[in-house]
């Protein structure tokens, strides 16, 4: 039997589970989201399809992030503070799903030159993977306005 929201909180609960570095199995997103795991495959036909959903509901919150930011260096910084509050998550983001070619068409929204918009996504995704894996370097931090200011 299908309940409303049903969709939304297996979601929520393997986002839960992407964030505390567990795995997306169809029992812990079952107990996570306190509902039957015969009612997950009403939504999704395994957990690889979780997993994608998770990815695609990270990238619209990232979306969101850069595009209502105000300006182009806003938006860098906007995207990089969401990789450092979601580590987990956007390392699945663009591991999992790939989503590097809607990240790098999300930059030419922000810069109306391709050339400038790759090169600034470029170098973007590659301080926030580095962050991702080194943890929280102080180094990070004074780099990344010189990244964006260097790249726009």
């Amino acid at each position: 039997m299908s309940r409303p929201g049903c969709r939304q909180a297996i979601v929520a609960a393997a986002t839960g589970l992407v964030d505390q570095d567990r795995a997306v199995t169809l029992r812990a997103v079952s107990r996570a989201a306190d509902v039957p795991t015969s009612s997950i495959y009403q939504y999704f036909p395994d957990p690889p399809a979780i997993l994608l959903a998770v990815c695609h509901e990270a990238f619209h919150e990232l979306e969101a992030a850069v595009l209502g930011a105000a300006g182009a260096y806003a938006a860098g910084l906007a995207y990089l503070d969401f990789a450092v509050a979601h580590p987990r998550r956007y390392r699945v983001m663009f591991g999992a799903a790939d989503l590097s070619e809607p990240a790098l068409r999300l930059f030419t929204r922000v810069l109306a030159d391709s050339d400038r918009a790759m090169t600034l996504w470029l170098g973007l995704h590659g301080l926030a993977d580095q962050r991702a894996s080194v943890r929280r370097s102080s180094q990070f931090t004074v780099l990344a306005p010189r990244l964006i200011t260097s790249l726009i």
